[in-house]
Parts: structure tokens; C-alpha cells; sequence
């Protein structure tokens, strides 16, 4: 069966995120994914360091951390302390990041896919306690090394959406976080599986995480009060994946206009129900779970709870892994 983690962002309260660290084994979860909002909350890397030092025992992500905004030897150090932190139980998630906060930038890449590749190839040879010279759209080095006295082995994922980017990951991720539609998830596992088996590597062998938003209705969980997180995420969705639901494109486009003029909490007031359900994860905790089963068929081998976060949340997050847990032991 699937693993499971929880997922927080850095514009969560401490006290939320310290809560999930320090129960997260007792609830028996397998890992937390810490996401980045760009520009607000804490610092994801001080955060991420955090959970590592409140839940051992529990793998720690980054799902992901904008490689766009950050430099490069930042985190191949931080990689580097984070995984001897963590004892090998850490996973480094990078990707290019959300669309609407990197517009907000001033960011453009004229290759994201080689972009992002060129990243993941320099990370990997400064772990193996190379010297590095090498130049990219978002970096320049010159005899840059991180002084290591042996390699690390340090497991990379990627958070992509498009053909293009699910190929990449297919040749040189360890994993992929996705979110989207089921009718997405089931499209880009399939090209990731294809990918991989035409290169010569195991499908399997690829972690496939799926993070999509968990509303839970039950526990006092607020449908109303996640419409602005919904309508982020919906805003930040390219068209090659709308095109895969069945939602009002109208709708669509009205709510990435008022999320690009106005921000989310304008775009909310164009989420709608159909919206809500295409693109979170709704309901009491048998139909929440029901849903991840079907993420699970779908090929996700991790589900991750994660915000936003609303009402008696922990007991509605206890809940539900009660019911995972549950279904486990029917299986077993």
C-alpha cells in the first residue's frame, strides 16, 4: 500500500508545523513534505532543519524549493547538512516553482527543462566531492567544491508538471512530487513510466508523491476558507493539464485574472464546487481516503495530507490516517 506523509508550507504557523513533527511517528506517517510559498512565511531551510530535529525517525523532504530563487551552492550545502542531520533520511525536492510567484519576479527561463537539468547534474558532482566549473541560465561556477572528505548519496526529486519536465525526471530523478486532477496523475505517470522504460531504467524505482490539497468537511474543516488556495493552485496550472478535466475554461481564466490583478484571496470567489473537487481532496475521512486509493491505482506510491489546513485539523488528520491504518491491516 501507498506510504504517507504530511505536508506543511512556510506560511504555516510554527506551532502547526511543530505539532505535525513531534506526533508525526505516533500517528504512523512516513514522511513530511515542507513546501515553500516564495516571499512569505519562514525560511524553508531553517524550517525543513526543524522537522528534522522534532520528527527522527520520519523522512524529511523539500516538496519543493525553488531552484529559480535560490543559489545553488545554498543548497548543495543545505543538502549536505540536512541528509547528515537526518541521518540519510532526507529527500532534496527542487523544481522551477509556481508560475504566478515567479512572473510576480520578474523571473523568465528561456530552457526551464535544461534549466532544471543542468541543476540537478551540478548537485550531484558537487556531492561526489568534485571541483566544479560550469555556467547556466541560473548559475555561474568557477573551482567551486564543497571540501567533502567522501561523496554523498543524496536523493533528488523533481516537481513538474509539463511532458517535457515528467520526461526529465523520468532519465534522472530518484523521485517526482505531483499534483493535479486524477485524469492528470494518471497521464503523467503513465509518460513518466514510458520515459523510464525506454531509457532502460525501472519504473518502479522512481518514487511517484502525489500532494494535492486536503480539505477535510468533516471536524469543522472550512471548504469556504480554502477557496483561496484553490485558486492559487488552479491559477498556477498550465493548460495542457485544464485540458485533461472538465471544468468551465471561463471559470478558469476568470480566476487566474483575479489571481494575477488581485491576488488569491479575489480569485477565491470564482472557485466552484466542480472546482473545488477537481482540484482537492474533499469530504469526511472514508471518502478522503477513497480518494487517495484511487491516486494509489493511479500509480502514486506516497500521499501526502497537506494544507490547507482548517477546523479541528489534527483531529481530522488523526482520523484519516486511523482509516488508512485500518484498510492497511485488511490488506496485510
Amino acid at each position: 500500500m501507498y506510504r504517507t506523509s504530511f505536508g506543511i508550507t512556510t506560511n504555516m504557523s510554527l506551532a502547526a508545523s511543530a505539532w505535525i513533527a513531534d506526533n508525526a511517528k505516533s500517528l504512523g506517517v512516513d514522511g513530511i513534505w515542507v513546501g515553500e510559498d516564495i516571499g512569505r512565511g519562514h525560511d524553508i531551510l531553517a524550517l525543513t532543519t526543524a522537522m528534522v530535529l522534532r520528527a527522527r525517525g520520519v523522512r524529511v523532504g523539500t516538496a519543493i524549493i525553488p531552484v529559480t530563487v535560490h543559489d545553488i551552492t545554498a543548497l548543495a550545502r543545505a543538502g549536505r547538512t540536512l541528509n547528515e542531520l537526518a541521518e540519510g533520511n532526507f529527500v532534496l525536492g527542487i523544481g522551477i516553482g509556481g508560475m504566478q510567484d515567479i512572473r510576480n519576479l520578474g523571473i523568465a527561463l528561456d530552457k526551464p527543462v535544461t534549466a532544471l537539468q543542468e541543476t540537478v547534474k551540478i548537485l550531484r558532482k558537487l556531492w561526489a566531492g568534485e571541483s566544479v566549473t560550469a555556467e547556466s541560465e541560473l548559475f555561474k561556477l568557477k573551482d567551486y567544491s564543497l571540501g567533502l572528505r567522501r561523496p554523498l548519496s543524496l536523493r533528488v526529486f523533481l516537481g513538474i508538471r509539463g511532458p517535457q519536465m515528467l520526461r526529465l525526471a523520468a532519465r534522472i530523478a530518484d523521485g517526482v512530487v505531483l499534483s493535479g486532477p486524477i485524469a492528470y496523475l494518471e497521464y503523467a505517470i503513465r509518460i513518466i513510466r514510458n520515459e523510464a522504460t525506454r531509457t532502460g531504467r525501472d519504473p518502479e524505482s522512481i518514487e511517484k508523491v502525489v500532494w494535492v490539497p486536503t480539505i477535510p468537511t468533516f471536524k469543522e474543516g472550512d471548504i469556504a476558507a480554502s477557496k483561496k488556495v484553490i485558486a492559487l493552485v488552479v491559477a498556477d496550472t498550465p493548460d495542457q493539464v485544464i485540458n485533461l478535466t472538465d471544468v468551465d475554461r471561463k471559470q478558469v481564466e476568470l480566476i487566474r485574472s483575479s489571481v494575477r490583478d488581485e491576488g488569491p484571496s479575489q480569485g477565491a470567489a470564482y472557485v466552484t464546487e466542480e472546482i473545488v473537487e477537481t482540484f482537492s481532496v474533499t469530504g469526511d475521512s472514508t471518502h478522503v481516503v477513497d480518494q487517495f486509493d484511487i491516486m494509489a491505482r493511479a500509480g502514486a506510491t506516497e500521499i501526502v495530507i497537506g494544507p490547507p489546513f482548517s477546523g479541528d485539523w489534527r483531529a481530522a488528520a488523526t482520523e484519516i490516517l486511523q482509516e488508512i491504518a485500518a484498510r492497511k491491516r485488511t490488506i496485510t
